[in-house]
């Protein structure tokens, strides 16, 4: 089963506006149409009849959050995409707090690795959302793959930069970032490593 995690924006809904993202890298990620959520692109690649696929979207709650707004227009994106792949589709929510506390991000692990069932294929977007975040959501997926036999595909950032002067987002691009996660469940495997080991690892790590 497919699971796709996205990290929903708070921002204004009207700001987050369907753009084409170019691919610097890997372009098996890169989709000819503009979207609002990055990742949805991806799935109109990947998705096939019948298959289920389970969205869950990271929704950060807060007095001027949109995130609900987002959610909906995110989810009417990829209904329209899939009346042709046809697969069939699933949605759950996780919702944490604008806050950058331990019980935030506690909350955001357990009820996310509750929500994965075994043996997922994982795919995540984190372009929107708060950047601790970020950790939580690597230690959930770790977490997963080493006690629900889930495998992380793909994890993709959308990038963009925003004009002052004509309030318009420019320069957006796609990049896979699934290299960092493999960095980090790395870090976690040389602490019994001496220091010249270790950095022979992270050498041939990035030597890659």
């Amino acid at each position: 089963m497919k699971v796709v995690i996205i990290t929903v924006p708070m921002k204004r809904a009207n700001r987050v506006e369907p753009m084409l993202y170019p691919v610097d890298g890997n372009k098996a990620i890169e989709y000819e149409k503009p979207v609002r959520c990055p990742i949805n692109g991806i799935l109109a690649k990947i998705m096939k009849k019948n298959e289920r696929v389970k969205i869950i979207y990271i929704m950060t709650i807060g007095e001027n959050s949109e995130c609900i707004q987002n959610k909906e227009n995110f989810m009417a994106e990829i209904e329209t995409i899939n009346l042709e792949a046809k697969a069939v589709l699933s949605y759950d929510t996780v919702e944490i707090e604008f806050l950058p506390t331990k019980q935030t991000y506690n909350k955001l692990l357990t009820d996310l690795s509750n929500k994965i069932p075994e043996n997922a294929e994982i795919y995540a977007d984190i372009t929107y959302g708060h950047k601790p975040e970020i950790l939580s959501l690597f230690c959930a997926f770790r977490f997963v793959e080493e006690f629900r036999e889930a495998i992380v595909q793909y994890i993709v950032y959308g990038k963009a930069e925003f004009n002052p002067k004509t309030e318009q987002i420019e320069h957006p691009m796609l990049f896979d970032i699934t290299s960092l996660y493999h960095l980090f469940k790395l870090i976690g495997t040389i602490g019994t490593s001496d220091a010249e080991t270790a950095s022979k690892m992270l050498h041939d790590f990035f030597a890659l």
